[in-house]
């Protein structure tokens, strides 16, 4: 789906009618973007409506709403839905996409979206697979930069104290057992490819300055001695 004016109007429309009280057009309404949303980039043209200014605010939250939905169908599939293809590319649209979403709807009209991560990252972590490891890394690191760049308000501290919450301990559960995986893997003889371990360290320490930018949290402070004897160890290597 080609995001153009043509695409604009499509789409405006068809989320105006979902609010239309007679079932008629909003069933109609359902149908069109049902069908739509088997196009390639249409999750993309979505996001382009929501953060289109001229358009409605109660048709940019109804894009919002049909946005989640339709990420949550690909994001975790059921037997009936066709998921997205696991590739650097997609997890990447698939993060920014998140990050849009972020800073007009998370955490407080979305509260599962974290919990969700995390227990996707402990099943991920659970079989080694780096691939999603690191896409939902990257998901996560996306969502908390806007810690580096947005002044202090009440709204911030609440909503870092909700990552802080859900994420620290997570974060350095994976952070250690990559960092495992590399000592194992580099003394062994049939080593395994180091690339996606490092890129998941590369993401861990992204989303470790996002958290601890505004000030030092308490768990991080707690747990001082394992991130910098890590740290420490990489600025050391060959």
């Amino acid at each position: 789906m080609e995001w153009n004016q043509q695409t604009l109007e499509f789409l405006s429309n068809c989320f105006l009618h979902t609010l239309c009280p007679s079932p008629e057009p909003r069933r109609l309404a359902e149908a069109l973007l049902l069908e739509a949303s088997h196009s390639p980039n249409y999750g993309l043209a979505v996001l382009h409506l929501v953060t289109e200014p001229s358009v409605d605010k109660q048709i940019r939250q109804a894009a919002v709403i049909n946005f989640k939905n339709h990420l949550r169908c690909r994001w975790a599939p059921s037997e009936e839905t066709t998921p997205i293809p696991d590739s650097e590319k997609i997890q990447t649209q698939f993060s920014e996409a998140l990050a849009i979403i972020d800073n007009h709807d998370f955490p407080r009209s979305w509260p599962a979206l974290l919990p969700e991560l995390v227990s996707s990252l402990h099943k991920a972590s659970q079989a080694s697979d780096y691939a999603s490891i690191n896409g939902i890394l990257g998901t996560a690191n996306s969502i908390f930069k806007k810690f580096r760049y947005q002044f202090k308000t009440n709204d911030l501290w609440l909503d870092l104290k909700y990552c802080l919450d859900n994420f620290s301990a997570p974060l350095l559960e994976i952070f250690l057992k990559t960092a495992a995986l590399i000592d194992s893997s580099s003394s062994s003889a049939n080593s395994s490819p180091l690339g996606p371990l490092f890129e998941s360290q590369r993401l861990c320490c992204r989303s470790f300055y996002s958290l601890n930018f505004q000030e030092l949290p308490q768990f991080f402070e707690d747990h001082m001695k394992e991130w910098m004897t890590e740290f420490r160890k990489y600025l050391i290597s060959d």
